[in-house]
């Protein structure tokens, strides 16, 4: 179930169709990899697979970008900061996920390409929020409003919402919320908890 929402939003936003070459930058085991491979094949895609030694090294993987005209690629920002955005544009949508996106990072890439900022933890299936970042703006890019089936909530230490503005943790609800870790019951009771606004006895997810 989770898998369509992924699916729907990501391919939606992320705009793959049908050619469209999109890399498969993170490993197979690494969660990353779901939306890739799912993303692409949904839409009729074809996957471009980069090998260890491309995603170790820049230079390698922008080649690879460019020989087999990628159109979509996610990029850890760490690398965005090592890339040449002028090597690069052939891609039409260029996502960042799996580390907080610096102001600096993001100025590089927001002018000449369409950059998108992804947000999710792997106990939130992959991806819970996505945010197209503005070209013209300023600033670290915010991480962007919920995914479908998604809901985030920024609450005190008793689980009520917070003012904008007010320093909250993070929690994130939906369909896309992991039933918890294995043989880890306490860890998944401090984590994983009732979600006071659901009314369905569902739970939400406790970013930290």
């Amino acid at each position: 179930r989770r898998c369509g929402d992924l699916v729907r939003a990501q391919g939606r936003t992320f705009g793959v169709t049908a050619g469209d070459a999109v890399v498969q930058f993170a490993p197979f085991g690494f969660d990353a990899a779901v939306s890739e491979v799912c993303v692409t094949l949904a839409a009729g895609g074809t996957l471009v697979v980069a090998t260890a030694e491309q995603r170790a090294e820049p230079e390698a993987l922008a080649a690879l970008i460019r020989g087999r005209n990628v159109r979509v690629a996610t990029l850890p920002p760490s690398l965005l900061a090592v890339l040449d955005p002028g090597d690069l544009t052939g891609l039409h949508t260029l996502v960042t996920a799996g580390e907080r996106l610096e102001a600096g990072v993001a100025a590089g890439w927001r002018t000449e390409h369409r950059l998108l900022n992804a947000y999710g933890p792997t106990e939130a299936t992959v991806c819970a929020s996505i945010a197209t970042v503005d070209p013209d703006g300023r600033g670290a890019p915010p991480i962007g409003a919920p995914i479908d089936n998604t809901r985030t909530y920024v609450l005190d230490e008793r689980l009520n919402p917070v003012p904008v503005g007010v320093v909250g943790e993070l929690f994130i609800a939906g369909t896309g919320v992991a039933r918890g870790y294995g043989r880890r019951p306490g860890l998944t009771a401090e984590r994983f908890v009732a979600d006071p606004f659901a009314g369905d006895g569902s739970r939400m997810y406790r970013t930290g």
